[in-house]
């Protein structure tokens, strides 16, 4: 997700929790009969907002928000749901000669790397942009009987070398384990455990 829209989607969260706290207060206190919820209510007038629609501002107004509130809409889907890869990152630079580093291939030599550890069933791995952080992201799947705390050391390491390698560049490392929980002939579920190193 990038960082704008990510801002625009707290924001939203933020607002419309307010609005749905606001309501809530309002409606207890007028259940409990509190003054100011009462001189509220009795000053609503319901003939005037039953002549609105009669009025001839309000098609336009109507249609006008019905097309802003379906922009708003798709321009959301889109952020939220459009690709977050990322290519490559600068390490070096010189007059005449400038070194960048694919981020993707990068990525999936991390993974290949994980997939070499005992009890790793397969392992994928890609550079998306994670609210402006070039990351690596990584998704392993692995048996239920995998050791998680010698992989997560072997996954440190493959983090700190993605940090050596990087020589500094701000790229984060993520990697997300999926230990089955499956057994021939019983039920059950997956599991998941995450971690995460900064390069």
């Amino acid at each position: 997700m990038k960082r704008a829209t990510a801002v625009v989607d707290r924001l939203l969260v933020l607002l419309l929790g307010i609005v749905l706290l606001g309501g809530g207060a309002f409606a207890l206190a007028w259940h409990f009969d509190v003054p100011i919820a009462k001189d509220t209510l009795s000053r609503f007038d319901r003939a005037v907002f039953a002549g609105l629609p009669a009025q001839s501002w309000w098609e336009p107004a109507l249609a006008g928000t019905a097309v802003a509130a379906t922009l708003a809409a798709i321009a959301l889907l889109i952020g939220n749901l459009s690709p977050r890869h990322t290519g490559t990152v600068q390490i070096s630079t010189g007059e005449v000669l400038a070194v960048r580093v694919d981020l993707g291939a990068l990525a999936r030599g991390v993974a290949a790397d994980l997939a070499t550890f005992p009890g790793v069933e397969s392992s994928r791995g890609r550079a998306i942009d994670d609210r402006g952080t070039a990351t690596l992201a990584v998704t392993v799947s692995t048996s239920p009987h995998i050791d998680i705390d010698t992989f997560t050391r072997v996954v440190e390491t493959a983090a700190g070398f993605v940090a050596e390698a990087l020589e500094g560049a701000p790229v984060a490392v993520r990697v997300q384990v999926h230990a089955s929980a499956h057994k021939r002939g019983s039920t059950g579920s997956d599991s998941n455990a995450s971690t995460a190193k900064t390069a």
